[in-house]
């Protein structure tokens, strides 16, 4: 009986102090669902960026980062094969947030130089599915069965 109690006591202070010691090992703190990362020297000026998209989350740089910098701490990369990502800059002008950039990732990287980054600019990274041969397989497959069935139902050929 003991021992099950043990048992439960320790389950029960994973689960309390678990999440608590993970948020310290990623370098970012997480507060209501948001993910804040802080990536600055002591002492050094920073400014906030929100990120949508690969590692989400508003993230404090040095006001030095610029824009690929940022991205790769992001995870903005992350993709491969048919995964196409997109990188959109969004800048405060006039009380209106602006589109500034609007670039694919393969072309972003390529970039001689990368745009410095402002307090309160936001970064989106979408990513999005190109069609492999597996999708082409099942959309294939689900037309030939159903012009089948549709064949069979009214004897067309019969």
């Amino acid at each position: 009986m003991r021992a099950r109690c043990a048992t439960g006591l320790v389950l029960c202070l994973m689960l309390a102090v678990g999440p608590a010691w993970a948020q310290q090992e990623t370098g970012g703190m997480q507060s209501g669902g948001t993910a804040y990362y802080t990536f600055a020297r002591p002492g050094q000026n920073t400014i906030e960026v929100l990120v949508l998209g690969g590692q989400s989350g508003i993230y404090e740089v040095g006001e030095n980062i610029n824009m690929g910098q940022l991205v790769a701490l992001a995870g903005g990369g992350r993709g491969g094969g048919r995964t196409n990502v997109t990188v959109r800059h969004f800048r405060l002008k006039d009380g209106k947030r602006r589109k500034i950039l609007d670039q694919d990732l393969d072309e972003f990287t390529e970039r001689a130089q990368y745009p410095s980054l402002q307090d309160g600019d936001v970064i989106r990274l979408e990513t999005s599915q190109g069609w492999g041969w597996r999708e082409v397989l099942q959309i294939t497959t689900a037309v030939t069965s159903l012009t089948f069935t549709v064949l069979r139902i009214f004897d067309i050929g019969q």
